[in-house]
């Protein structure tokens, strides 16, 4: 156990004690106020250059001596105090989770949420919901939640993607929003499809309508290796869609938010399913539960009548812009997704050109 350290006032105590020397005679003798030398020898003032050679020169050890005592003082009052020890506690775990990678700490940063530096680590471990950096470490190896499945297509980092799904779920907390009632879904879907057909500031009104109907939503950007377009979760008892916008196309925007309403609806909300509230639904390629197909499904069959598509493609042999554009006006369903379930249905309309591709960007603002 280490020693504890004394002031070197207290040692210059001592001294004058042991020579049955007055603190004004000393303070005579090295030419300072007897005020300043009280408190030296009190431990509430600092011997410094010019008094430790003044108490040379008046026959009290070398100036090296009482500097050396200072200074030793000083560090054993630092290591003893608590800030100190935060600080340095906190800029260790800084530097082991940049060495590690555990935290991709350069996509915190840009999240404009006061995480800078080291002083701002106690935001990462609110975000993570832990205490300390082994529970941190802990956090991020146990993570695996039910419906994310690793990709075969893309390269994964599976710190990046905790990173993104906790991220989503902190920034979720601080949003508030009305009570959600499920009562209102075809109300909700309602509005969603006129936004997407008129396709003007598409985000921040399906930002608007969604909150009016009790249901979070926002964006969130991915750190790279994070091969998931969205994700779905209750927040209290909030349903929550985020989306990481890889497309910047108003079909696959359509598509994933109406895919992550499908878990809303037929999983996180469902009163028959109540073994669904607590998950978090990805969405990601390699997924192949039966969860997903239901939301695909729900996608599909919201976004464009189920009656009338199978009219659509049985009255008509080719799909041309025209054909496209003339269904689009009549349902009043946007034609970019339109065209994306004639592609994805008829892959041979892919990579054909067609005008509706430049209508089909996503007008974010």
């Amino acid at each position: 156990m280490q020693n504890k350290i004394i002031h070197p006032g207290v040692i210059l105590d001592n001294m004058l004690n042991e020579r049955s020397l007055s603190q004004r005679d000393l303070a005579s003798r090295i030419d300072v106020a007897h005020s300043l030398l009280n408190n030296i020898l009190k431990g509430n003032r600092n011997i410094n250059v010019h008094i430790a050679i003044a108490l040379e020169s008046a026959g009290f050890k070398d100036a090296n001596y009482w500097l050396m005592e200072q200074m030793k003082f000083n560090l054993y009052q630092a290591h003893n105090d608590k800030d100190v020890i935060k600080k340095t506690k906190s800029i260790k775990e800084w530097n082991d989770i940049e060495e590690e990678g555990i935290v991709p700490l350069s996509f915190f940063k840009k999240q404009n949420i006061g995480i800078n530096t080291s002083d701002d680590i106690d935001r990462i471990y609110d975000i993570y919901d832990v205490k300390d950096y082994n529970s941190l470490k802990n956090r991020v190896n146990e993570f695996n939640p039910t419906y994310f499945r690793k990709s075969s297509k893309f390269s994964e980092n599976k710190n990046n993607v905790v990173a993104w799904s906790l991220m989503a779920k902190y920034q979720a907390n601080q949003e508030n929003v009305t009570i959600f009632k499920r009562s209102n879904e075809a109300f909700l879907l309602k509005e969603l499809k006129k936004c997407f057909y008129i396709n003007e500031n598409v985000i921040n009104k399906t930002k608007n309508i969604l909150n009016k109907y009790g249901i979070k939503f926002f964006t969130l950007n991915r750190p790279p290796q994070t091969p998931a377009d969205g994700k779905s979760f209750m927040s209290e008892n909030n349903p929550t869609i985020v989306l990481s916008l890889k497309y910047k196309r108003l079909d696959n925007f359509a598509f994933t938010l109406f895919h992550e309403l499908g878990h809303v609806f037929e999983h996180l909300t469902h009163p028959d399913r109540p073994e669904y509230r607590n998950e978090e639904f990805f969405i990601n390629s390699s997924n192949t539960e039966i969860v997903e197909f239901q939301a695909d499904n729900y996608a599909r069959n919201n976004l464009i009548e189920q009656s009338i598509w199978s009219d659509f493609i049985t009255l008509n042999e080719d799909f041309t812009d025209d054909i496209i554009l003339e269904f689009s006006r009549k349902h009043k369903i946007h034609p970019g997704i339109v065209r994306g379930r004639v592609c994805f249905e008829y892959n041979e309309y892919y990579r054909k050109r067609s005008t509706i591709t430049d209508m089909n960007k996503l007008e974010a603002s």
